[in-house]
């Protein structure tokens, strides 16, 4: 907005022609002139700490407190009595902006380590892989849309496995289950062993590139097939694991665990650590009934979260796992109601509720992530199941498990609710995910029901 434009507005028409303000700096003037327009729109007669730090939210931060203060203290005076609150919200501002307890530089940095390039792949495979490309661009091959770029770093990191080796690079059954021993045992840069789901990704991957190549012997996929029948008996007992530790998990405790975090944030002085304690509740609060795999960092308002009809609701929204198969592409998911208030909470932070509306629109038509580091940055991918491993001694994957045991002690056809919640159309799935708890009280209910018919014959 030019001078002319602001200087021309009913308010600033006393004052058109001060020489302060025709010589003061456009952006001060803007800022100015913003901060009245939002005072008038929300009806504040005496401005407030929260009133200053909602303007600077729906506009640029504290830097945009900056200039609204040098531009008031060139009008005003330098003792100007809005200036004191002013200052607090710059301060609180810039309390966040600046912390330093999260870093500010991307965590993984990717280095090509265990992996050769493309181009220094042998010819036949990079023609068999654009052979593929071109079946799955005509949709003859009908799998993932990432199943081509996932099947060509498994096979650069093939290829260097077996350069590394110094065999020659090729698909034979030796190489195969040297590599197949070389990945169940590898050591990850965090110093443990690689998720059986990585290997079995990785595995299933090679698998693909053979069978679709429709270049090298079936004995070759047969054989993949026998190494990854392997990897899923000992997932067996990794599924066992996970159901220990869901029976150690009182899932009566999340909700009160989250409200307790939120409701402690007010000891913390610091409004940066009073950001990551909303974040924390609301990492704990919302996945147990809206279970989205790892989906939860890149959630945005406006995108993907909207707030209509009273409810904070998926839009449109596709899982990444199953976009791509028919019948499965949107998920009907929200936010339940009993939890929706630590979404407020992070819209909110510290200012006052009679701005949530306005900061609801702000978010969906700014698209803000619904979790974000003070500093403005975003989480990591693995946020959400961080914050479970440390409260629950396991990740947040363990929600979809914690669905089928609550709907299970409802009723057979809750289970059918459960599905959805969880995004599965298998029973294979639903048995996968339905932890000893879950069956012990659909062996209740089936038993109850047995003594109520027997009691009807009079047994």
């Amino acid at each position: 907005m030019t001078r002319h434009v602001i200087l021309a507005k009913p308010q600033w028409q006393p004052h058109a022609t001060s020489p302060v303000l025709l010589a003061m700096p456009l952006a001060e003037l803007q800022a100015l002139d913003s901060l009245i327009e939002f005072m008038t729109e929300h009806g504040c007669t005496n401005l407030g700490q929260s009133d200053c730090q909602v303007w600077a939210r729906l506009n640029e931060g504290a830097a945009s407190l900056a200039l609204a203060i040098t531009a008031m203290e060139n009008t005003d005076g330098p003792d100007a009595a809005p200036l004191d609150v002013l200052r607090k919200a710059q301060n609180a501002l810039s309390a966040c902006e600046d912390f330093r307890g999260v870093p500010r530089e991307t965590r993984r940095k990717y280095t090509r380590s265990i992996s050769l390039h493309l181009e220094d792949l042998p010819d036949d495979w990079r023609h068999h892989l654009a052979h593929i490309r071109d079946r799955i661009d005509d949709g003859e091959i009908k799998l993932a849309p990432d199943i081509y770029e996932r099947m060509t770093r498994k096979i650069c990191q093939y290829g260097w496995f077996l350069q590394q080796a110094g065999s020659a690079l090729d698909f034979d059954i030796p190489s195969l289950r040297d590599f197949y021993t070389y990945e169940t045992t590898r050591i990850s840069n965090r110093g443990s062993p690689l998720s059986l789901a990585t290997v079995v990704a990785t595995m299933s991957d090679l698998r693909d590139f053979l069978r679709f190549s429709r270049a090298y012997p079936k004995r070759l996929s047969k054989e993949m097939g026998r190494l990854l029948r392997k990897l899923r008996e000992r997932e067996a007992e990794e599924t066992s694991r996970k159901f220990a530790a869901l029976a150690a998990i009182d899932i009566t405790t999340i909700h009160p665990r989250a409200q307790a975090i939120l409701d402690a944030v007010a000891r913390y002085p610091n409004p940066a650590q009073r950001l990551i304690q909303r974040n924390r509740a609301l990492a704990i609060a919302v996945p147990p009934l809206t279970p989205l795999r790892r989906e939860w960092h890149d959630l945005r308002f406006g995108r993907d979260l909207v707030w209509t009809e009273g409810r904070y609701r998926l839009r449109d929204y596709k899982l990444r796992k199953t976009r791509h198969r028919l019948g499965r592409e949107t998920y009907p998911g929200s936010v339940h109601p009993d939890v929706q208030h630590f979404v407020d909470a992070r819209l909110l932070q510290d200012d006052d509720p009679r701005y949530l509306d306005a900061l609801r629109a702000a978010a969906e038509e700014q698209e803000w992530p619904l979790f974000q580091h003070p500093d403005g940055s975003f989480v990591s991918a693995n946020y959400v199941s961080q914050v479970w491993s440390s409260e629950f001694g396991t990740g947040a994957h363990i929600c979809r498990s914690i669905v089928y045991d609550v709907v299970f002690a409802i009723s057979e056809e809750a289970t059918l609710a459960g599905m959805l919640l969880n995004d599965h159309t298998s029973r294979q799935a639903r048995k996968k995910y339905t932890g000893d708890r879950a069956k012990q009280a659909a062996l209740a209910a089936a038993g109850q029901e047995l003594n109520d018919i027997a009691a009807k014959f009079g047994l």
